[in-house]
C-alpha cells in the first residue's frame, strides 16, 4: 500500500500566472510589433518560480516573444527539463568548458572580452553567443570603445556565431540618477553604431530591461529583455509609457497552528517583550524571519483573521510569529491568517505590506517567494 503524501506546511504564497500574459500583451502594445521580447527570469523569476513563469510565457504565445533569459545555468537546465523549448540567453553564468553542453541544449552564453572569445572558441563546435556591452555600470560587458573589436573576434571565430548584442544600463542601485542612466544608454548606442560600421551584423540588438523600457524609448532597438515588468513591478515612466501593470504576487497566507488564552497566565514571570491585554488570546503561525519576514517585528505589522485586522507580535522567531487574537475572539486552530490578500471585507495590498515591512515592492517579491511553498492561481480563483 502506498503511503499517502505528508501534509504540507500550512504557509504559502500565491502567484497569479494569468498576469504574465496580460503584462506581455501590454508590453507588446508598448514597444510595437517589430521589437522582440526576451523575458528575464533572474532570481527564480523574482521569487515567483522561474519554471512556472517560463512555462506561462511559453503558453501565452504572445507575438514577438523570442525567448527567455537566465542568470543561472542550473535554472536554465531546470526549464529545459520541464519541457520549455524557447531559446534561452544566459547572462554571464558559466565557464567556456560548458560550451558542448550549451550547444546540445540550445543555450546562448554571454561574452564580454577578447580573452573570453578565444577560450569559448576553443571549447565550442558551433555555438551561438551574445556580446554584452558595458556602458558604465562596470560589471560584465565590453566597454564601448572595445565593443567592435570583440564583435569582430566573434565574427571571425570558426566555432562561434554572433546571435546578438545587448547591454544592461544600471538604473536601480542607490539613488535614481537619470543623467547616469541616460549616459549609459548613449554610450551603448554608440557601441552599436561602431559594430555596424565595422560591417558586423547583430541579429538581436537589445538595451532595455524593465526600467529602461519605461524611461528611455530610444533604447527599444529591435529587442527588449524585461523581467520584473512582466511580473507587474512598476517603474518611473515617461509620458506615453504608463500602463496598468498587474502584480503576479497576490497572496501570503498561513494557518493558526496554536490558539491559547493568556487571560490567566498564572504565576509565570511576565514576558518583558509582550505586554498582556485583558482577556488576551494568542495564536501562532509557522512563518518567521528564516522565511523572509523582517527579523525585527515592524511596529505596524498586522494580518487578517476571519475578516478582522489583528496585530502580529514580536519578537519574530525563525519559523514562528505570534498573532494577537484578542480582537478575533472566535478564531480557532487551523484558521487562515492573511498577511497579503483579502479576508472578508478587509484587504492587505502589496503597497500595504511593503510599508509594514519597510521595504519596496520589488524587494518584497523575493523576500516572500523564495523560501515558502508557492500556489499558482488564475485571476478569479479566490
Amino acid at each position: 500500500m502506498t503511503e499517502p503524501l505528508p501534509p504540507k506546511r500550512p504557509t504559502w504564497c500565491e502567484i497569479d500566472l494569468s498576469v504574465v500574459k496580460d503584462n506581455l500583451v501590454l508590453l507588446r502594445d508598448l514597444v510595437g510589433g517589430g521589437v522582440a521580447i526576451f523575458v528575464c527570469l533572474k532570481g527564480d523569476a523574482s521569487g515567483c518560480g522561474d519554471v512556472a513563469v517560463g512555462r506561462a510565457v511559453q503558453d501565452a504565445a504572445v507575438d514577438g516573444v523570442a525567448g527567455l533569459a537566465f542568470g543561472n545555468l542550473d535554472r536554465a537546465v531546470a526549464a529545459r527539463d520541464a519541457g520549455i523549448g524557447l531559446p534561452i540567453l544566459l547572462y554571464p553564468t558559466c565557464l567556456p568548458e560548458a560550451a558542448p553542453f550549451l550547444e546540445r541544449h540550445g543555450f546562448m552564453p554571454t561574452l564580454s572580452t577578447l580573452e573570453e572569445v578565444a577560450a569559448w572558441s576553443r571549447h565550442a563546435t558551433s555555438l551561438q553567443v551574445y556580446l554584452k556591452l558595458d556602458g558604465g555600470g562596470f560589471r560584465a560587458g565590453a566597454l564601448p570603445h572595445h565593443a567592435a573589436a570583440v564583435a569582430q573576434a566573434i565574427a571571425g571565430s570558426a566555432t562561434l556565431k554572433l546571435a546578438g548584442v545587448y547591454g544592461h544600463p544600471m538604473t536601480s542601485y542607490g539613488p535614481v540618477d537619470a543623467g547616469y542612466t541616460d549616459a549609459q544608454v548613449t554610450s551603448c548606442l554608440a557601441a552599436f553604431d561602431a559594430i555596424a560600421k565595422a560591417g558586423i551584423e547583430a541579429p538581436i540588438r537589445m538595451l532595455s530591461s524593465s526600467a529602461i523600457i519605461l524611461s528611455n524609448p530610444e533604447a527599444d532597438l529591435n529587442a527588449v529583455d524585461p523581467g520584473r515588468l512582466v511580473l507587474g513591478h512598476g517603474f518611473p515612466a515617461v509620458a506615453g509609457r504608463e500602463r496598468p501593470w498587474r502584480h503576479a504576487l497576490v497572496g501570503l497566507r498561513s494557518r493558526l497552528v496554536m490558539v491559547k488564552s493568556l487571560a490567566d497566565p498564572g504565576d509565570v514571570m511576565p514576558a518583558p517583550f509582550l505586554p498582556l491585554r485583558p482577556g488576551m488570546r494568542l495564536g501562532l503561525i509557522p512563518y518567521g524571519w528564516s522565511d523572509g519576514f523582517p527579523r525585527r517585528m515592524p511596529a505596524a505589522a498586522t494580518a487578517l483573521v476571519r475578516g478582522r485586522r489583528v496585530r502580529l507580535l514580536g519578537p519574530t522567531h525563525s519559523e514562528l510569529i505570534r498573532v494577537d487574537l484578542t480582537d478575533a475572539p472566535d478564531a480557532q486552530l487551523g484558521d487562515e491568517v492573511v498577511l497579503l490578500g483579502r479576508s472578508g471585507g478587509e484587504e492587505i495590498t502589496l503597497p500595504d505590506l511593503s510599508r509594514q515591512w519597510g521595504t519596496d515592492v520589488s524587494a518584497l517579491y523575493p523576500m516572500v517567494g523564495k523560501s515558502i511553498r508557492r500556489e499558482y492561481v488564475q485571476s478569479g480563483n479566490r
